[in-house]
């Protein structure tokens, strides 16, 4: 198998973060799902592992905070998705989702910044 470039691995990195946010509060609940449940979902299994969000660190990419923080919002998902408010009801009212979706804001904010 080829690995994936590290530029590539960036821009996937950013696209999972990015399908996820308070931003999608206002949404319908076809766009959550879509968000949430397929792009962010697979995004969060494959580009916020802890193997490629030190690719990243060590490329100078992402610094040690994000790494923290992304690797605190994959697992905050993992637990989510293991238990009962794995649908769009709790994406709204869920005080466990209301964190992944600010803690993904303060992610992606870090990337506007800069």
């Amino acid at each position: 198998m080829e690995k994936i470039s590290i530029a590539k691995l960036m821009e996937l990195y950013v696209d999972t973060i990015n399908k996820c946010g308070t931003y999608l509060l206002s949404e319908d609940d076809m766009v959550i799902g879509y968000n949430i449940f397929e792009e962010f979902d697979t995004g969060v299994t494959s580009f916020l592992h802890a193997d490629i969000l030190q690719r990243l660190n060590d490329a100078g990419l992402i610094s040690d905070e994000m790494m923290n923080k992304s690797s605190i919002l994959r697992n905050l998902v993992v637990e989510l998705q293991q238990g009962d408010e794995w649908n769009i009801d709790a994406v709204r009212n869920s005080s466990e989702w209301r964190k992944v979706l600010e803690l993904a804001d303060e992610i992606n904010g870090y990337f506007s910044a800069e």
